[in-house]
């Protein structure tokens, strides 16, 4: 059957073009697929950026040695813990950053090492491993946190609010994304 419909198309670019018209299913076809592709792309390139752009702002432009994953850690225990007087812990860090806790755990340990994150055993309960920045943790979360509110507003300048509306309902789909997917996996 395929092979049919391959020597039907290619008689009818032999001939020249169609005198019927495509249908609007045809044409909204064609350009799903196309928008599909560009989406793609653009997402690919823009993580792509953000990744190589943040690292090049905290190791390069500070001489921090994190990468963005462990800077999206220290956000992570940041917004949790800093000018609240509380702390986290590290089930709590691999719940907000969606992995295991055995990732947590090493994360945790090698921004320990490299002198952002204090680790101290919770008073109430000795099982639990409280984590709180550091001075030079701080430091690192409040840059990281710049560099992200200056690619909002950055993406925002212009943007109407219906435009702004738009975006977001775009962005919070591609969360609900990920999240069904994290979960089948």
């Amino acid at each position: 059957m395929f092979e049919q419909d391959e020597k039907a198309e290619k008689g009818q670019r032999a001939a020249g073009p169609s005198p019927r018209v495509a249908s609007s299913h045809d044409a909204s076809a064609e350009l799903d697929e196309e928008f599909v592709r560009e989406l793609n792309e653009r997402l690919a390139l823009t993580y792509g950026s953000i990744e190589d752009l943040e690292h090049q702002m905290l190791s390069r432009g500070h001489g921090l040695d994190i990468t963005v994953s462990e800077s999206r850690l220290l956000e992570a225990v940041g917004e949790r813990t800093l000018h609240v007087d509380r702390t986290v812990s590290v089930s709590q860090i691999a719940h907000a950053l969606g992995i295991r806790v055995p990732s947590a755990t090493s994360a945790v340990n090698r921004l320990v090492t490299k002198g952002l994150l204090e680790k101290s055993r919770s008073k109430r309960d000795a099982r639990r491993v409280n984590v709180t920045l550091t001075h030079e943790g701080e430091v690192a979360f409040r840059l990281h946190s710049i560099f992200h509110r200056k690619m909002a507003e950055a993406i925002a300048k212009d943007m109407s609010p219906e435009e702004r509306a738009v975006l977001l309902r775009g962005i919070r789909r591609l969360e609900q994304f990920y999240a069904e997917q994290r979960e089948t996996l």
